[in-house]
């Protein structure tokens, strides 16, 4: 009988999955050393060509869809349009059919089979898996994080059902936008860039310049990243020295606001000659770097960091645009010991925090919750009165208390009396109060 030794997993993957491309870099677990840069797959061999063209088209000889580089050279062949933005097509396909808000339980509901737009981005994510076999097979991967422009609930819940197929059993898979996979590729660059605020400044559009900003709080522990983003707009008529002098005059504007250790550029935008003023201004006393694979690589060191593999990460704290930036608890009593009872986490994406728990009312007629800023450290306590709340003894009223945010910085907080059993039945009372938090 002949045995088959398993391929090892060993392989950490970032994904970036660009408005016309897909990008992938992978770490390998065995042979990290610090400050390792991850490696950009090139799907020709001997040439550094990254970005596998998102696109797919049906060959009408054959009624067979190609995808990739293949699927923009038959359709050229044909003199016909392929489907492209692939991602973005089934994204766009779900909010026509759901009106964008149709939710069970607070979550995105979605069709039971798929559609042909998800069936068109599997088949080419598949295709990417496959040209990516030639370096890595599917079994030697360990775990992969996503990256988008933007990554809201319903792109990330499209990927994690993509994700589900194409991986099979992996637990590790994760979903980020482009500047939080920038966060990360700058946790790995030497701390000196890190001593002042990071510029990126992304040209992926003809139309629009993106800048971005990572300024950090170095006087909380951890070090909590406030990202930021400005965007200006580039007529598409415009010539070299116009564009040119719209984009000296954002950087000046920024400048006067933040001090920059570092910048970076990125996009095809970003190349061919026209930054002349605006070059130098960007340069002028710090450090710049220009690449097209900052999201990708920066999504594969977030992947190293999310397994525990990277220690940088526990220094700092990135405090995403959408995020809850502080962390609601309770006191309570466990055991004869008041204890603070975790609730809603910084850091979480205000549409997905949420939390419910059952106390028994000690006494009095109000619940307090404790809020604790993360970039400040300041506290506070939240207290909600309960109007017309049944007399009954210390410890015999039993309340279910649900928090969600309806905002980045509103909480919602529902409490309903659920009596003491058959001693103290249920009022059926509810109270509902909304609290601006910091």
């Amino acid at each position: 009988m002949l045995f088959t030794r398993l391929p090892e997993k060993k392989y950490l993957l970032g994904i970036d999955m660009g408005e016309s491309f897909c990008q992938i870099s992978y770490l390998n677990t065995r042979r990290l050393t610090a400050g390792m840069d991850p490696h950009t797959f090139s799907y020709i061999l001997g040439r550094e060509e990254f970005d596998i063209p998102s696109a797919a088209f049906e060959d009408p000889a054959t009624g067979t869809w190609v995808f990739g580089s293949e699927a923009l050279e038959r359709a050229a062949a044909y003199g016909r349009e392929p489907v492209t933005h692939l991602l973005e097509a089934v994204v766009r396909a779900e909010e026509e059919s759901f009106g964008g808000s149709r939710q069970a339980g607070g979550q995105i509901v979605f069709q039971a089979s798929p559609s042909l737009e998800e069936e068109l981005l599997l088949g080419f994510l598949r295709y990417c898996m496959t040209l990516l076999s030639t370096e890595i097979t599917a079994e030697e991967i360990e775990a992969v994080t996503f990256t988008t422009a933007v990554m809201d609930r319903r792109t990330a819940a499209v990927l994690q059902r993509t994700a589900e197929v194409l991986f099979p059993g992996l637990l590790k898979v994760a979903f980020e936008e482009h500047l939080k996979s920038f966060y990360h590729y700058v946790l790995t660059q030497d701390e000196e860039q890190r001593r002042q605020s990071v510029l990126l400044l992304d040209g992926s559009s003809d139309t629009e310049l993106v800048l971005s900003i990572l300024s950090f709080n170095k006087k909380t522990r951890p070090i909590v990243c406030f990202p930021g983003e400005r965007r200006v707009s580039i007529p598409a008529d415009a010539e070299a020295k116009e564009k040119d002098r719209i984009l000296y005059a954002a950087v000046k504007e920024l400048m006067q606001e933040y001090e920059f250790s570092a910048a970076y550029l990125t996009g095809k935008v970003m190349g061919g000659g026209w930054m002349k003023d605006s070059l130098n201004l960007i340069v002028r006393g710090r450090r710049a770097f220009q690449g097209d694979t900052l999201y990708s690589k920066g999504a594969a060191d977030s992947t190293m960091a999310a397994c525990g593999l990277t220690a940088k990460t526990d220094k700092y704290f990135y405090l995403s645009r959408d995020a809850l930036r502080c962390n609601i608890g309770m006191q309570c009593l466990k055991k004869g010991r008041t204890v603070y009872q975790a609730l809603l986490d910084a850091g979480a994406e205000w549409y997905d925090a949420a939390a419910q728990i059952d106390i028994l009312l000690e006494d009095g007629d109000e619940i307090v919750l404790s809020e604790t800023s993360v970039d400040r450290g300041n506290q506070r306590e939240i207290a909600v009165k309960l109007e017309n709340m049944p007399k009954r003894p210390s410890r015999t009223t039993r309340l279910r208390i649900r928090l969600r945010m309806t905002a980045a910085d509103r909480l919602l907080i529902e409490a309903e009396d659920l009596g003491f059993g058959e001693i103290f039945p249920s009022s059926g009372m509810k109270w509902k109060q909304e609290i601006v938090i910091s």
